[in-house]
């Protein structure tokens, strides 16, 4: 029985941390790059927090996390750093204590960031 309702428990966290975020923008003004991303189906009461932004082989941690929910769409605006350089780029998020890898597309993003060294396999 107790495996039960620890299965159970398992279930429900699961259930609830599978956001299925995706990227939306990203920005490099006023000295910071802001990312944001979205999810259309997001699940009331998830705990979301720990933005890392991860860019050519290194980790940040966001200076800084808005989150903004109106119905089932989330959207999270997370700043960090200025970075010059983009390279093999996703963001790690913590929701309900899973973590979740969200991909940066930077074929969708180049021409926003002229000037910059992008490395786009």
């Amino acid at each position: 029985m107790k495996k039960l309702i620890f299965i159970l428990i398992c279930a429900v966290f699961a259930i609830n941390a599978n956001a299925q975020f995706k990227f939306k923008s990203l920005d490099n003004n006023d000295g910071k790059t802001t990312i944001v991303i979205t999810d259309d189906n997001f699940k009331t009461g998830s705990e979301t927090c720990c933005a890392k932004f991860n860019n050519d082989g290194k980790t940040y941690d966001a200076t800084s996390m808005v989150t903004t929910q109106e119905g089932k769409q989330m959207s999270i605006t997370m700043t960090f750093k200025r970075m010059t350089v983009f390279n093999n780029t996703s963001i790690t998020l913590t929701i309900n204590g899973q973590q979740v890898n969200v991909p940066i597309n930077l074929t969708e993003i180049a021409n926003q960031l002229t000037g910059y060294k992008l490395l786009i396999p």
